[in-house]
């Protein structure tokens, strides 16, 4: 947008390259060395709220924006956390995309993960800079779109919430999707999917069921790490994304999860 007069990026995306110090920051030499990346490839890190330049006068289609500032930047479940509001340390929000993304405000500390999630910085703002926790499951929404399109068992996303009330429960079915493998905090790219506790009586009400009830139950592995590692209550979760607005999954979530 500057045309190369500035190379900037943010706190939250810097941290996400494994190569930024996320204590000091700064660009980790050390790390930059190993991996072979030459320090003067990288950009200037500032606050996500700062004027990092203006947009240039000669870009194709944006001559009209000549000279407008450029005053922000962050990552996307970053940014996510901070317009659901989450503040404040202990906040929580939960993204059910094509994958979940559940992000912990986690205050101006560090906290160091013993159970495997990602730690980094939030945002950087007004000269301070917040740390959060993140977790994140590979298949939420994209189970949805496997029941549609690989099983056909529904045409519509929208019908797995009448399907799945329809029933009492799961007939015993569990399905774990891990279609391209286990994201935190298992981490295991080798992992598949599977279906058990098939019977001559299950349904394609009782798989869509047991479907939802499995994006549920890897959030809440993830909700139970950030409990344990942050000593923090977590005592409710903003939600976001498509697979938020299926009512039935939102309700089994509070429900397992205590929240």
């Amino acid at each position: 947008l500057t045309n190369k007069q500035v190379h900037v990026t943010d706190y939250s995306n810097a941290s996400r390259t494994m190569l930024f110090d996320i204590e000091k920051l700064e660009w980790d030499e050390t790390l930059c060395n190993k991996l072979g990346i030459p320090m003067s490839m990288l950009p200037e890190v500032k606050e996500s709220s700062a004027i990092y330049g203006e947009i240039a006068d000669n870009l194709p289609g944006l001559s009209s924006l000549k000279g407008i500032p450029i005053g922000g930047a962050i990552g996307d479940q970053q940014s996510a956390l901070f317009g659901q509001a989450c503040f404040n340390a202990g906040q929580a929000k939960n993204t059910y995309g094509t994958g979940c993304f559940l992000l912990m405000n986690t205050g101006d500390k560090r906290v160091r993960s013993q159970n495997q999630l990602i730690e980094g910085i939030a945002w950087g703002l007004n000269g301070k800079v917040t740390y959060d926790l993140e977790g994140s499951a590979f298949n939420a929404g994209s189970v949805i779109k496997w029941l549609r399109d690989e099983l056909g068992i529904i045409s519509e996303p929208s019908e797995c919430d009448f399907l799945a009330e329809s029933v009492e429960d799961s007939n015993g079915i569990y399905l774990v999707p891990a279609f391209t493998g286990l994201g935190a905090p298992y981490w295991d790219m080798y992992a598949r999917g599977t279906v058990c506790g098939l019977t001559r009586g299950s349904n394609r009400r009782h798989i869509v069921r047991a479907a939802l009830e499995s994006i549920a139950y890897q959030s809440d592995d993830l909700i139970r790490a950030m409990r344990q590692d942050s000593n923090l209550s977590v005592g409710a979760m903003r939600v976001d994304g498509g697979a938020s607005k299926n009512g039935f999954l939102m309700q089994f979530q509070s429900g397992i999860s205590n929240l």
